[in-house]
Protein backbone atom coordinates (compact mmCIF):
# COMPACT_ATOMS: atom_id res chain seq x y z
CA UNK A 1 0.00 0.00 0.00
CA UNK A 2 1.40 3.39 -0.95
CA UNK A 3 2.37 5.70 1.88
CA UNK A 4 0.24 8.87 2.03
CA UNK A 5 1.66 12.35 2.22
CA UNK A 6 2.40 13.68 5.71
CA UNK A 7 -0.82 14.64 7.52
CA UNK A 8 -1.57 18.39 7.67
CA UNK A 9 -1.25 20.33 10.91
CA UNK A 10 -4.54 20.41 12.78
CA UNK A 11 -3.92 23.17 15.30
CA UNK A 12 -6.69 25.66 15.96
CA UNK A 13 -4.42 28.61 15.11
CA UNK A 14 -3.59 27.26 11.68
CA UNK A 15 -7.23 26.50 10.91
CA UNK A 16 -8.26 29.97 12.05
CA UNK A 17 -5.58 31.53 9.86
CA UNK A 18 -6.60 29.44 6.87
CA UNK A 19 -10.24 30.37 7.37
CA UNK A 20 -9.40 34.06 7.56
CA UNK A 21 -7.18 33.84 4.48
CA UNK A 22 -9.80 32.08 2.38
CA UNK A 23 -12.51 34.43 3.61
CA UNK A 24 -10.43 37.44 2.60
CA UNK A 25 -10.23 36.12 -0.94
CA UNK A 26 -13.98 36.37 -1.32
CA UNK A 27 -13.92 40.08 -0.55
CA UNK A 28 -12.35 40.70 -3.96
CA UNK A 29 -13.63 38.43 -6.73
CA UNK A 30 -10.75 39.56 -8.92
CA UNK A 31 -8.38 37.56 -6.72
CA UNK A 32 -10.08 34.19 -7.04
CA UNK A 33 -13.52 33.38 -8.47
CA UNK A 34 -15.94 32.29 -5.75
CA UNK A 35 -16.73 29.03 -7.57
CA UNK A 36 -13.02 28.15 -7.65
CA UNK A 37 -12.74 28.74 -3.91
CA UNK A 38 -15.64 26.44 -3.09
CA UNK A 39 -15.30 23.66 -5.66
CA UNK A 40 -11.50 23.45 -5.83
CA UNK A 41 -10.40 24.44 -2.32
CA UNK A 42 -13.17 24.03 0.24
CA UNK A 43 -14.27 20.59 -0.95
CA UNK A 44 -10.90 19.29 0.30
CA UNK A 45 -11.58 20.30 3.90
CA UNK A 46 -13.00 18.04 6.63
CA UNK A 47 -16.62 18.48 7.70
CA UNK A 48 -15.69 19.87 11.11
CA UNK A 49 -13.70 22.70 9.49
CA UNK A 50 -16.47 23.46 7.00
CA UNK A 51 -19.03 23.74 9.78
CA UNK A 52 -16.83 26.35 11.47
CA UNK A 53 -16.35 28.24 8.20
CA UNK A 54 -20.09 28.75 7.84
CA UNK A 55 -19.66 31.61 10.32
CA UNK A 56 -17.73 33.64 7.74
CA UNK A 57 -20.89 35.09 6.20
CA UNK A 58 -24.51 34.30 5.35
CA UNK A 59 -23.52 33.64 1.75
CA UNK A 60 -21.02 31.00 2.93
CA UNK A 61 -23.72 29.26 4.96
CA UNK A 62 -25.90 29.18 1.87
CA UNK A 63 -23.17 27.95 -0.49
CA UNK A 64 -21.82 25.23 1.82
CA UNK A 65 -25.38 23.93 2.26
CA UNK A 66 -26.25 23.73 -1.44
CA UNK A 67 -26.87 20.23 -2.88
CA UNK A 68 -24.17 20.87 -5.49
CA UNK A 69 -21.48 21.58 -2.91
CA UNK A 70 -22.60 18.78 -0.58
CA UNK A 71 -22.37 16.27 -3.44
CA UNK A 72 -19.03 17.60 -4.71
CA UNK A 73 -17.56 17.38 -1.19
CA UNK A 74 -18.92 13.85 -0.74
CA UNK A 75 -17.46 12.65 -4.05
CA UNK A 76 -14.05 14.15 -3.28
CA UNK A 77 -14.02 12.56 0.18
CA UNK A 78 -15.11 9.15 -1.10
CA UNK A 79 -12.38 9.12 -3.73
CA UNK A 80 -9.59 10.16 -1.37
CA UNK A 81 -7.22 7.20 -1.56
CA UNK A 82 -5.56 7.93 1.76
CA UNK A 83 -8.97 7.65 3.52
CA UNK A 84 -8.49 11.10 5.06
CA UNK A 85 -12.26 11.55 5.42
CA UNK A 86 -13.18 7.99 6.42
CA UNK A 87 -14.07 7.14 9.99
CA UNK A 88 -14.92 4.05 12.00
CA UNK A 89 -18.05 4.03 14.16
CA UNK A 90 -17.56 1.83 17.20
CA UNK A 91 -20.59 0.55 19.12
CA UNK A 92 -20.07 -1.26 22.39
CA UNK A 93 -22.79 -2.62 24.68
CA UNK A 94 -22.55 -3.77 28.26
CA UNK A 95 -24.04 -3.62 31.72
CA UNK A 96 -23.09 -2.81 35.30
CA UNK A 97 -24.51 -4.50 38.39
CA UNK A 98 -24.82 -2.10 41.34
CA UNK A 99 -24.41 -3.06 44.99
CA UNK A 100 -28.18 -3.12 45.46
CA UNK A 101 -28.59 -5.56 42.56
CA UNK A 102 -29.89 -2.95 40.13
CA UNK A 103 -28.55 -3.39 36.59
CA UNK A 104 -27.65 -0.43 34.40
CA UNK A 105 -27.26 -1.16 30.71
CA UNK A 106 -25.20 1.09 28.46
CA UNK A 107 -24.17 1.51 24.85
CA UNK A 108 -21.24 3.63 23.70
CA UNK A 109 -21.16 5.29 20.27
CA UNK A 110 -17.65 6.50 19.42
CA UNK A 111 -15.82 7.35 16.21
CA UNK A 112 -12.17 7.02 15.14
CA UNK A 113 -10.19 8.43 12.23
CA UNK A 114 -9.36 5.61 9.82
CA UNK A 115 -6.43 7.65 8.48
CA UNK A 116 -4.96 7.91 11.99
CA UNK A 117 -5.33 4.17 12.55
CA UNK A 118 -3.82 3.06 9.24
CA UNK A 119 -0.93 5.48 9.01
CA UNK A 120 0.38 5.51 12.53
CA UNK A 121 -0.94 8.80 13.90
CA UNK A 122 -0.63 8.24 17.62
CA UNK A 123 -2.39 8.53 19.95
CA UNK A 124 -5.63 7.67 18.17
CA UNK A 125 -8.26 9.17 20.42
CA UNK A 126 -11.96 8.43 19.92
CA UNK A 127 -14.60 11.12 19.58
CA UNK A 128 -17.62 10.55 21.79
CA UNK A 129 -20.90 10.74 19.90
CA UNK A 130 -24.59 10.86 20.73
CA UNK A 131 -25.56 8.71 23.72
CA UNK A 132 -28.50 6.86 22.24
CA UNK A 133 -28.90 4.32 24.98
CA UNK A 134 -29.03 0.54 24.97
CA UNK A 135 -32.20 0.25 22.88
CA UNK A 136 -30.71 1.77 19.70
CA UNK A 137 -29.10 -0.18 16.84
CA UNK A 138 -27.47 0.60 13.49
CA UNK A 139 -29.34 -0.98 10.56
CA UNK A 140 -27.32 0.40 7.65
CA UNK A 141 -25.26 3.32 6.36
CA UNK A 142 -24.61 5.22 3.13
CA UNK A 143 -22.69 8.43 2.36
CA UNK A 144 -22.23 9.30 6.02
CA UNK A 145 -25.87 8.69 6.95
CA UNK A 146 -26.92 5.93 9.34
CA UNK A 147 -30.30 4.25 9.74
CA UNK A 148 -30.87 3.89 13.50
CA UNK A 149 -33.64 1.88 15.14
CA UNK A 150 -35.10 2.16 18.61
CA UNK A 151 -36.43 -1.15 19.86
CA UNK A 152 -38.70 -2.41 22.60
CA UNK A 153 -37.44 -4.79 25.29
CA UNK A 154 -38.29 -7.77 23.05
CA UNK A 155 -36.34 -6.31 20.07
CA UNK A 156 -39.46 -5.21 18.20
CA UNK A 157 -38.73 -1.95 16.37
CA UNK A 158 -40.49 1.11 17.77
CA UNK A 159 -39.01 3.97 15.70
CA UNK A 160 -36.54 4.58 12.88
CA UNK A 161 -34.15 7.53 12.54
CA UNK A 162 -31.65 8.91 10.04
CA UNK A 163 -28.47 10.19 11.66
CA UNK A 164 -25.39 11.98 10.38
CA UNK A 165 -22.72 11.85 13.14
CA UNK A 166 -20.44 14.27 11.29
CA UNK A 167 -22.92 17.18 11.43
CA UNK A 168 -24.66 15.84 14.60
CA UNK A 169 -28.15 15.79 13.07
CA UNK A 170 -30.87 13.24 13.79
CA UNK A 171 -34.25 12.92 12.07
CA UNK A 172 -37.13 10.68 13.11
CA UNK A 173 -38.79 8.87 10.21
CA UNK A 174 -42.53 8.41 9.74
CA UNK A 175 -44.18 5.07 10.49
CA UNK A 176 -44.03 2.67 7.54
CA UNK A 177 -47.50 1.26 8.14
CA UNK A 178 -46.22 -2.29 8.64
CA UNK A 179 -46.67 -3.78 12.09
CA UNK A 180 -43.33 -5.48 12.73
CA UNK A 181 -44.20 -6.68 16.23
CA UNK A 182 -43.61 -10.40 16.77
CA UNK A 183 -42.16 -10.62 13.26
CA UNK A 184 -38.67 -10.71 11.85
CA UNK A 185 -37.30 -7.93 9.69
CA UNK A 186 -34.31 -6.77 7.64
CA UNK A 187 -33.30 -3.36 6.35
CA UNK A 188 -31.22 -2.05 3.47
CA UNK A 189 -30.14 1.53 2.83
CA UNK A 190 -28.64 3.14 -0.27
CA UNK A 191 -28.58 5.98 -2.76
CA UNK A 192 -30.52 5.87 -6.05
CA UNK A 193 -28.60 8.08 -8.49
CA UNK A 194 -31.29 8.39 -11.17
CA UNK A 195 -33.77 9.68 -8.57
CA UNK A 196 -31.26 11.65 -6.48
CA UNK A 197 -32.76 9.99 -3.44
CA UNK A 198 -31.72 8.01 -0.38
CA UNK A 199 -34.01 5.04 0.18
CA UNK A 200 -34.57 2.51 2.96
CA UNK A 201 -35.92 -0.94 2.14
CA UNK A 202 -37.88 -2.59 4.97
CA UNK A 203 -38.43 -6.34 4.59
CA UNK A 204 -40.70 -8.11 7.07
CA UNK A 205 -41.34 -11.85 7.42
CA UNK A 206 -43.97 -13.78 9.32
CA UNK A 207 -43.18 -16.48 11.83
CA UNK A 208 -42.68 -19.41 11.77
CA UNK A 209 -42.04 -19.72 8.02
CA UNK A 210 -39.85 -16.58 7.77
CA UNK A 211 -41.04 -16.08 4.20
CA UNK A 212 -41.21 -12.45 3.16
CA UNK A 213 -44.65 -11.05 3.93
CA UNK A 214 -44.21 -7.29 3.33
CA UNK A 215 -41.75 -4.95 1.66
CA UNK A 216 -41.85 -1.16 1.99
CA UNK A 217 -39.51 1.54 0.64
CA UNK A 218 -38.89 4.87 2.32
CA UNK A 219 -37.92 7.87 0.18
CA UNK A 220 -35.96 10.64 1.90
CA UNK A 221 -36.83 13.03 -0.92
CA UNK A 222 -40.56 12.49 -0.40
CA UNK A 223 -40.34 11.68 3.32
CA UNK A 224 -42.84 8.86 2.83
CA UNK A 225 -43.16 5.08 2.49
CA UNK A 226 -44.61 3.05 -0.34
CA UNK A 227 -45.61 -0.61 -0.29
CA UNK A 228 -44.19 -3.03 -2.86
CA UNK A 229 -47.10 -5.06 -4.16
CA UNK A 230 -45.31 -7.91 -5.94
CA UNK A 231 -42.29 -9.85 -4.71
CA UNK A 232 -41.03 -13.44 -4.94
CA UNK A 233 -41.79 -16.04 -2.29
CA UNK A 234 -38.36 -16.24 -0.66
CA UNK A 235 -37.02 -16.31 2.86
CA UNK A 236 -36.01 -13.26 4.86
CA UNK A 237 -32.39 -12.16 4.25
CA UNK A 238 -29.88 -12.38 7.07
CA UNK A 239 -27.10 -10.37 5.44
CA UNK A 240 -27.86 -7.52 3.01
CA UNK A 241 -25.69 -5.09 1.08
CA UNK A 242 -26.57 -2.16 -1.19
CA UNK A 243 -24.39 -2.22 -4.34
CA UNK A 244 -25.00 -0.73 -7.79
CA UNK A 245 -28.26 0.82 -6.52
CA UNK A 246 -29.62 -2.64 -5.69
CA UNK A 247 -30.17 -4.40 -2.39
CA UNK A 248 -28.51 -7.84 -2.41
CA UNK A 249 -28.99 -10.77 -0.09
CA UNK A 250 -28.30 -14.50 0.02
CA UNK A 251 -31.13 -16.97 0.51
CA UNK A 252 -30.88 -20.55 1.71
CA UNK A 253 -29.01 -19.85 4.93
CA UNK A 254 -25.98 -18.34 3.20
CA UNK A 255 -25.02 -21.46 1.25
CA UNK A 256 -26.89 -21.01 -2.05
CA UNK A 257 -25.49 -20.47 -5.55
CA UNK A 258 -27.30 -17.21 -6.25
CA UNK A 259 -27.94 -13.92 -4.53
CA UNK A 260 -31.27 -12.14 -4.86
CA UNK A 261 -31.36 -8.43 -5.62
CA UNK A 262 -34.08 -5.81 -5.43
CA UNK A 263 -33.95 -2.45 -7.20
CA UNK A 264 -36.12 0.03 -5.27
CA UNK A 265 -35.89 2.49 -8.17
CA UNK A 266 -37.91 0.36 -10.58
CA UNK A 267 -39.21 -2.20 -8.02
CA UNK A 268 -37.73 -5.14 -9.94
CA UNK A 269 -36.18 -8.33 -8.55
CA UNK A 270 -33.46 -10.52 -10.01
CA UNK A 271 -30.56 -12.85 -9.28
CA UNK A 272 -26.80 -12.64 -9.53
CA UNK A 273 -24.54 -15.69 -9.54
CA UNK A 274 -22.24 -16.29 -6.60
CA UNK A 275 -18.66 -17.51 -6.98
CA UNK A 276 -18.05 -21.21 -7.51
CA UNK A 277 -15.45 -22.10 -4.87
CA UNK A 278 -13.70 -25.40 -4.46
CA UNK A 279 -14.18 -27.53 -1.36
CA UNK A 280 -16.84 -27.42 1.31
CA UNK A 281 -17.80 -23.95 2.47
CA UNK A 282 -19.53 -22.88 5.65
CA UNK A 283 -21.08 -19.56 4.86
CA UNK A 284 -21.23 -16.70 2.37
CA UNK A 285 -21.43 -13.13 3.58
CA UNK A 286 -21.44 -9.73 1.89
CA UNK A 287 -18.84 -7.17 2.96
CA UNK A 288 -18.43 -3.45 2.20
CA UNK A 289 -16.21 -2.42 -0.69
CA UNK A 290 -15.39 0.52 -2.94
CA UNK A 291 -18.43 0.08 -5.18
CA UNK A 292 -18.16 -3.58 -6.24
CA UNK A 293 -20.10 -6.61 -5.07
CA UNK A 294 -17.85 -8.30 -2.52
CA UNK A 295 -18.25 -11.47 -0.45
CA UNK A 296 -16.42 -13.61 2.04
CA UNK A 297 -16.42 -17.41 1.92
CA UNK A 298 -15.79 -19.05 5.28
CA UNK A 299 -13.82 -22.32 5.50
CA UNK A 300 -12.50 -24.21 8.50
CA UNK A 301 -8.98 -22.82 8.23
CA UNK A 302 -9.32 -19.64 6.15
CA UNK A 303 -11.59 -16.92 4.80
CA UNK A 304 -11.56 -16.23 1.06
CA UNK A 305 -12.51 -12.74 -0.11
CA UNK A 306 -14.15 -12.48 -3.55
CA UNK A 307 -14.93 -9.41 -5.67
CA UNK A 308 -17.12 -9.29 -8.78
CA UNK A 309 -14.92 -7.13 -11.01
CA UNK A 310 -17.64 -6.65 -13.64
CA UNK A 311 -21.12 -6.54 -12.18
CA UNK A 312 -23.47 -9.24 -13.51
CA UNK A 313 -20.69 -11.30 -15.11
CA UNK A 314 -20.25 -14.54 -13.15
CA UNK A 315 -16.82 -15.18 -14.70
CA UNK A 316 -15.49 -11.92 -13.22
CA UNK A 317 -15.59 -13.18 -9.62
CA UNK A 318 -11.97 -12.99 -8.37
CA UNK A 319 -10.31 -13.97 -5.11
CA UNK A 320 -8.41 -10.93 -3.80
CA UNK A 321 -7.30 -12.45 -0.52
CA UNK A 322 -7.18 -15.73 1.38
CA UNK A 323 -6.95 -14.95 5.07
CA UNK A 324 -5.67 -17.68 7.39
CA UNK A 325 -7.52 -18.26 10.63
CA UNK A 326 -4.99 -17.48 13.30
CA UNK A 327 -4.81 -19.53 16.49
CA UNK A 328 -6.66 -17.79 19.34
CA UNK A 329 -7.34 -14.76 17.17
CA UNK A 330 -10.65 -13.96 15.50
CA UNK A 331 -10.39 -11.70 12.45
CA UNK A 332 -13.20 -10.28 10.33
CA UNK A 333 -12.99 -8.42 7.00
CA UNK A 334 -14.99 -5.19 7.21
CA UNK A 335 -13.95 -3.33 4.03
CA UNK A 336 -12.22 -3.91 0.67
CA UNK A 337 -10.39 -0.95 -0.89
CA UNK A 338 -10.12 0.07 -4.55
CA UNK A 339 -6.70 -1.67 -4.60
CA UNK A 340 -8.19 -4.91 -3.24
CA UNK A 341 -6.59 -4.33 0.15
CA UNK A 342 -8.62 -5.89 2.94
CA UNK A 343 -9.33 -4.03 6.16
CA UNK A 344 -9.51 -6.52 9.01
CA UNK A 345 -10.81 -6.21 12.54
CA UNK A 346 -9.40 -8.48 15.21
CA UNK A 347 -10.64 -8.96 18.75
CA UNK A 348 -7.59 -7.32 20.33
CA UNK A 349 -8.69 -3.85 19.27
CA UNK A 350 -6.72 -3.40 16.07
CA UNK A 351 -7.64 -2.55 12.50
CA UNK A 352 -5.07 -3.47 9.87
CA UNK A 353 -4.67 -3.97 6.13
CA UNK A 354 -4.22 -7.44 4.68
CA UNK A 355 -2.60 -7.58 1.24
CA UNK A 356 -2.50 -11.05 -0.30
CA UNK A 357 0.50 -12.02 -2.47
CA UNK A 358 0.78 -14.53 -5.32
CA UNK A 359 2.94 -16.85 -3.24
CA UNK A 360 0.25 -17.12 -0.56
CA UNK A 361 1.97 -14.79 1.88
CA UNK A 362 0.54 -11.49 3.08
CA UNK A 363 1.67 -8.06 4.21
CA UNK A 364 0.68 -6.50 7.50
CA UNK A 365 2.13 -3.02 8.12
CA UNK A 366 3.87 -2.76 11.48
CA UNK A 367 3.35 0.98 12.03
CA UNK A 368 -0.42 0.95 12.30
CA UNK A 369 -1.96 2.42 15.42
CA UNK A 370 -3.99 0.35 17.83
CA UNK A 371 -7.28 2.15 18.44
CA UNK A 372 -8.84 1.77 21.85
CA UNK A 373 -12.15 0.15 21.00
CA UNK A 374 -13.27 -2.61 23.31
CA UNK A 375 -13.38 -6.26 22.43
CA UNK A 376 -16.67 -7.25 20.89
CA UNK A 377 -17.35 -3.78 19.50
CA UNK A 378 -19.54 -3.49 16.42
CA UNK A 379 -17.65 -1.49 13.79
CA UNK A 380 -19.08 0.47 10.86
CA UNK A 381 -16.94 2.26 8.27
CA UNK A 382 -18.33 5.56 6.95
CA UNK A 383 -17.39 8.76 5.13
CA UNK A 384 -17.65 12.16 6.75
CA UNK A 385 -20.26 14.12 4.82
CA UNK A 386 -22.54 17.13 4.88
CA UNK A 387 -25.55 15.11 3.72
CA UNK A 388 -28.59 16.10 5.76
CA UNK A 389 -30.89 13.43 7.23
CA UNK A 390 -33.78 15.77 6.41
CA UNK A 391 -33.28 16.06 2.64
CA UNK A 392 -31.10 14.49 -0.11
Amino acid sequence: MESPPPPPMETSKRRAAATASIASLTNDNSVLPIELIFFEILIRLPVKTLLKMRSVSKSWISRISTPEFVKAHLNFSANNREFAHHRVLSIRSGSHIHDDGHITRWRYFRTFSLYAILYGESPCFPVELHNFGVSYNVLGSCDGLFVISKTWYDNDIENLFLWNPSIRKLSKLPYSGIDARKRRFAYGFGYIECQNDYQIVEIVASKPSYLIADISVYSLRNNSWKTIQEFPSISLPENVKFVKEKLHWITGGGSGNNATWFNPGDEKFGNVALPNPSGDTFNWKFVSSSGNLCMTCDYRNKIDVWIMKEYGLAESWTIVGSIPKFVNKVVRPIFISHNDEILLQDVSGLLWWYVSRDDGSFDRPEDQTRCEYDRGSELNLYIESLVSPNSP
